[in-house]
């Protein structure tokens, strides 16, 4: 059998470039397969569009066939309104490198091996390293992203949403959110916490200098060490009463500066039930998985769980929302309950107290995956997985109800992947849709630790075969009827190109600078055949900026 722990490494990542070597033809963008590869004992599909064909052939890098096999229809995909086929390999199992053909189109080169994803793994969680404020990176930790420190963060101006009119807050280091220098709990709380899963299910995941960090050689994995960054950040965000603050920006949006260059203050800004849960949640989950290596952090940031979980029970309803002068990300929330349970959760199995388990006992969530906004939606996900994965603590009854209502939502989600052309169980593209199909692969390698039934690792596989070569993004264009552009190699830091001082674009002889010409071309052509035909545009203003980026000139 095999095991899950390759397919719960892939939920973090994104997609990078294969460095397998291409047949001499074009690549035919039609076939469409996970460019990285398959391990040797995994389901092994690839998907073919628009393309009138009946079987394909598998190259070997001596242009040997080494395998043929039938293609088959899978029907009319909607959004897309494609008609697509897919052809199996999964009885092929001699690792190497390959290309599928078919009509003597090739597709992108993948491999073939046990150790597949170990390259894109280390590299996707040392990400969170470069997101790293207060600390600069330094060229001996990577000779490609090294910059300066940007944002101490030890002097930061309260907003009066923060419910205090006085004095400063230290609160250096944590992460910068995924495109601007703002640090956000509720977001944070449950990026950490997923990944802190991860740490209870293998430890070992990420072994120690696995990274080259600057903690690597400490003893401890590499992976803890980057969640602690975030964790401590976390600890100073408390108020003395208990609340947590719900985020530290500027008032508005920096422009696409390096970190030390930025020059905007900063503020604390608001406090509320969401952000006081989650950060009550994700630290009794902490304390828990490092009570054995940082016994008296654990402590306090147990003590600092229940004291935020005591403020919300009187506080229960405080929504943040951006005050007028803020245009930062809002990441805003008004239903709780989910929050409520995750924390619930997370502090009975830290503490075992009879309190916490009432609470759960009483207050029942729907078990569902509820998309889009996972930070918002996702909570209730994570406080049922830590739930499932510590069956020891928790009463029998619970579990069992949770294990039957686990297996029920991962067996939809298996229906609709084995009806859906593409093989994924998403139709709706909105903001952070990839992180909505990667968290029902997290669901569904749940599913598989908990029944050992290979249905639902071979579900989880084909969620990641999408999003390392099945184009989501072209289809999201294609469900909002806008053109898609192009796409572009993942090959810089946060703010692209502030740590090199000059735009991608202007930087030679790197496949970025090739992919935006090439987007920048057929840009000109859309505006150009939207000025022709489209009458002038109405002013608008936009009211809501989550997720998204408000630059200011």
């Amino acid at each position: 059998m095999r095991n899950t722990l390759h397919l719960f490494l892939m939920l973090y990542l994104f997609s990078c470039q294969s460095s397998t070597p291409k047949r001499e033809e074009s690549v035919n963008e039609n076939i469409r397969l996970n460019q990285i590869g398959y391990h040797p004992k995994s389901n092994k599909q690839f998907i073919l569009t628009d393309t009138a064909a009946t079987q394909f052939q598998l190259i070997n890098n001596q242009q040997e066939t080494v395998y043929t096999g039938r293609i088959m229809s899978n029907g009319t995909w909607a959004p897309s309104g494609e008609a697509v086929y897919m052809g199996d390999f999964s009885s092929f199992e001699v690792s190497g490198s390959y290309q599928i053909i078919v009509n003597e189109g090739a597709s992108y080169p993948f491999e073939i091996k046990a150790s597949l994803y170990q390259e894109a793994w280390h590299a996707s969680i040392k990400s969170y390293y470069f997101q790293r404020a207060s600390l600069p990176i330094e060229k001996e930790f990577d000779s490609l992203f090294h910059r300066a420190a940007g944002h101490p963060d030890i002097q930061c101006f309260y907003h009066p949403s923060s419910g205090k009119t006085s004095g400063f807050l230290a609160s250096p280091g944590g992460w910068y959110d995924a495109g601007d220098y703002g640090k956000y709990v509720v977001n944070g709380a449950l990026s950490t916490g997923q990944m802190l899963l991860l740490c209870t299910l293998y430890p070992q995941a990420v072994a120690d200098q696995a990274l080259h960090i600057p903690e690597s050689g400490n003893g401890i994995s590499d992976l803890l060490d980057e969640l602690k960054y975030e964790l401590d950040w976390l600890l100073t965000m408390q108020d003395e009463d208990g609340g947590v603050f719900h985020k530290l920006t500027a008032k508005n949006f920096s422009g696409f500066v390096s970190p030390e260059a930025y020059d905007l203050d900063r503020y604390v800004i608001g406090k509320g039930t969401a952000a006081s849960l989650d950060f009550a949640a994700v630290l009794a989950q902490a304390a828990r998985l490092l009570a054995p290596t940082h016994e008296f952090w654990s402590q306090k940031a147990l003590e600092a769980a229940e004291k935020a979980w005591k403020w919300a029970q009187f506080n229960p309803q405080v929504a943040f929302s951006n005050p007028d002068d803020v245009k930062t990300g809002e990441y805003g929330d008004a239903q709780f309950a989910d929050d409520f349970y995750w924390a619930a959760a997370e502090l009975y199995l830290a503490t075992q107290e009879t309190m916490y388990l009432n609470y759960l006992q009483s207050n029942k969530e729907t078990y569902q995956h509820q998309l889009t906004n996972s930070w918002k939606f996702f909570t209730r996900n994570v406080g049922f997985a830590s739930l499932l994965i510590h069956q020891e603590l928790i009463d029998p009854k619970l579990y069992k109800t949770l294990k039957n209502e686990h297996l029920l939502l991962c067996d939809s989600l298996l229906e609709a992947i084995n009806h859906h052309p593409y093989r994924i169980a998403l139709n709706t593209f909105e903001w952070g849709s990839n992180s909505d199909v990667l968290n029902q692969a997290l669901l569904l390698c749940l599913a598989h630790q908990l029944t050992a039934d290979e249905k639902y690792l071979m579900g989880a596989e084909q969620i990641i075969d999408y999003i390392f070569g099945k184009k989501g993004a072209e289809y999201l264009a294609k469900d909002k009827e806008v053109p898609f552009l192009g796409s572009l190699p993942l090959e810089q830091s946060v703010r692209e190109a502030a740590d090199f001082g000059r735009p991608a674009a202007l930087q030679e002889g790197t496949a970025l600078t090739t992919a935006f010409a090439e987007i920048t071309r057929k840009l000109v052509s859309q505006v150009l055949l939207r000025n022709k035909n489209l009458p002038p545009t109405k002013a608008v203003e936009i009211t809501n900026l989550v997720g998204c980026e408000a630059i200011k000139n």
